[in-house]
């Protein structure tokens, strides 16, 4: 995968090394509340983790997650990317993960910015949606500001919510929409 750079960020491939970091946040349950996984509880989990979500992924060829290295100290604070996808694929979900320690720090314009770039201009995607939960008004806020459209509502079951139905929302930004602003 590509080296990415944004303003504050370096996007590059995750490795076994990251695992510290990695565990920092992925062992918080609020962090994985959403996701399919479990909370990490050593880290063997998240090395584990990390050989299968991203390196078996890359050795397959697939686009899948950075991390994303804070330039002001260069720590892996989080993870985004394409949810592992192949280079013929024509529409690409996104997904983000952030340490809570940088939340608020509003990098996930410029992490998401890069990533609509890349996707559009290098990969040659035709769309790239986002899934979000009902309560991450953050991330609604962010999808909107770079003119992803509100497509449907649906419910979704999470291993971490006892398989509770929460309300999620599917935002797209198509390659016609971004290159007409």
């Amino acid at each position: 995968m590509k080296i990415l750079e944004t303003e504050n960020c370096i996007l590059r491939p995750v490795t076994l090394d990251d695992y510290v970091d990695l565990y920092e946040y992925y062992k918080i349950p609020d962090v994985v509340k959403f996701l399919p996984i479990k909370k990490h509880k050593s880290y063997s989990d998240t090395k584990r983790f990390i050989k299968s979500f991203f390196i078996s992924n890359y050795e397959k060829g697939k686009i899948g997650h950075y991390a994303i290295v804070s330039k002001k100290n260069n720590k892996v604070i989080g993870n985004v990317g394409f949810n592992n996808i192949s280079k013929s694929t024509k529409n690409a979900e996104i997904g983000i993960c952030i340490n809570p320690k940088y939340w608020g720090n509003n990098i996930s314009v410029e992490l998401v910015e890069a990533l609509i770039e890349y996707g559009f201009k290098e990969l040659d995607l035709e769309s790239i949606y986002a899934m979000t939960y009902e309560d991450n008004i953050y991330a609604k806020n962010v999808l909107n500001k770079l003119n992803f459209k509100h497509e449907r509502d649906f419910n979704k079951k999470f291993i971490n919510t006892g398989n509770k139905a929460i309300k999620c929302s599917k935002y797209t930004l198509y390659k016609k929409d971004y290159i007409s602003l």
